[in-house]
């Protein structure tokens, strides 16, 4: 379309293609291709509510989006054998304590595995703001705590709703992949969850007349499905896919390395075990053993290093001076690395407190160039291979924070991937 006035200066100098922003236009206005329909009606019960491993199997048929959990904790009664929560306490975001791991295979492809600690930090990172983030952390489970003669919010049944961050998943409308293609596999996608033992998340107060729920009164997998409405507008209907391929474009998360620390102010680490491919960045985080290990549990207690220097081949890629990371993780993102937590402590005549904030802290090591898309699939940003396999780190430990050998680093390796579907399968390209 020809505009009747001469052009601007700024018209003619600056990059880019002529879009009318006052009439509907083909290039400002989208529609959908496909029909389709959205519902939350696959469910599946745990095969084991006090722990263990417990298989969501999805058949090949339509396209899945998100994948929640539902746990339910029984309701506290004093002198109860089942559940009495006098004394007891939850943290905040319970329902990922809760997993030991998460394991995932699409159709015929490798399995690969996240774990609990890795989940949580991912699901994070993914939402589009503070608010959602806190907000998705809360839901994972609320903290509760009960009184030294009485249930207190164990009086209720205390539930928790984890979202599991997968590949093809995104905690949010904004920039939400298409819904994984099921229809061109002929296996189905398995899903396993293994759990602690329900008990090892509860904190007891020294004297505490309670004791901890030893399975969970509920717990089930809930999948949110796309369908067509026309099954004839599906690819495998409309192209021959044995002799084609369709490309999903993700984030692949490598599962997660902990390497113990050494009781000094500055650590030296070598980050080993890159996968071949175009590595995107590095989400890096401490915790300490000893806010585990004890009968008092806070699991995600999260410390960020300071002065961080990442190198590879000898060149510098991350340099975050004191605890610069999280200036720069939030100009560089949607929201700062950290999240609100509240911590569980002994309050002392056999009564647990939930009182205590806490601002757990990750800082992200990039490679690739800054960027964000609220269209999914819309941009490719190349990321660092590893060739050697070897990068290194060097930080110092968090003001605060009195090194220690049960210290420990985590590490999550993030990667540009496509998952590729033919001939009833699909596997990863990294």
């Amino acid at each position: 379309m020809e505009s009747s006035l001469s052009e601007s200066v700024q018209q003619l100098v600056r990059p880019g293609k002529c879009v009318d922003l006052y009439y509907p236009d083909p290039q400002t206005a989208e529609k959908q291709c496909f029909r389709t329909i959205q519902n939350t009606r696959y469910v599946q019960a745990f095969a084991n509510l006090t722990g263990g491993s417990s298989v969501f199997t999805i058949p090949p048929n339509n396209g899945i989006q998100d994948i929640v959990l539902v746990m339910e904790m029984p309701v506290g009664a004093n002198g109860s054998s089942v559940f009495d929560g006098r004394g007891l306490a939850l943290p905040r975001g319970w329902g990922y304590g809760l997993i030991k791991q998460v394991s995932y295979r699409y159709g015929g492809s490798s399995q690969y595995f996240l774990s609990g600690q890795q989940l949580l930090q991912n699901a994070l990172r993914k939402t589009p703001n503070g608010s959602a983030r806190d907000d998705l952390f809360n839901l994972g489970g609320s903290a509760a705590a009960g009184g030294a003669a009485a249930q207190g919010d164990f009086a209720t049944a205390q539930r928790a709703y984890v979202w599991l961050s997968l590949p093809h998943t995104t905690p949010t409308s904004d920039g939400k992949l298409p819904p994984l293609p099921t229809d061109l596999l002929t296996q189905q996608v398995q899903i396993t969850v293994e759990l602690n033992p329900i008990a090892s998340i509860f904190s007891v107060a020294a004297g505490a007349a309670g004791s901890a729920a030893s399975a969970l009164s509920f717990g089930e997998f809930q999948v949110q499905a796309v369908m067509l409405e026309n099954q004839g507008d599906a690819l495998a209907r409309r192209v021959d896919m044995t002799s084609h391929a369709l490309s999903y474009p993700i984030e692949f998360a490598q599962q997660e390395v902990v390497i113990p620390l050494v009781a000094a102010a500055t650590q030296n680490i070598t980050l080993t075990g890159f996968r071949s491919g175009e590595c995107k960045n590095i989400q890096v985080w401490i915790t300490d053993d000893a806010d585990t290990s004890g009968v008092i549990k806070n699991p995600f207690k999260w410390y960020v290093p300071e002065d961080i220097q990442m190198t590879y081949a000898g060149e510098v890629f991350a340099r975050f001076d004191k605890s610069s990371s999280q200036l720069w993780n939030l100009v560089n993102g949607r929201q700062s690395a950290a999240v609100n937590e509240v911590l569980v402590a002994d309050a002392g005549g056999g009564a647990a407190s939930i009182t205590t904030t806490f601002l757990g802290k990750w800082a992200e090591l990039p490679f690739a160039q800054t960027y964000n898309s609220d269209t999914a699939h819309s941009m490719y940003v190349a990321g660092r291979p590893i060739t050697n396999g070897i990068v290194n780190l060097t930080f110092s430990m968090p003001t605060g924070l009195t090194p220690a050998a049960t210290q420990k680093l985590h590490v999550s390796y993030n990667y540009n991937a496509v998952l590729t579907f033919s001939q009833g399968t699909c596997d990863y390209v990294l």
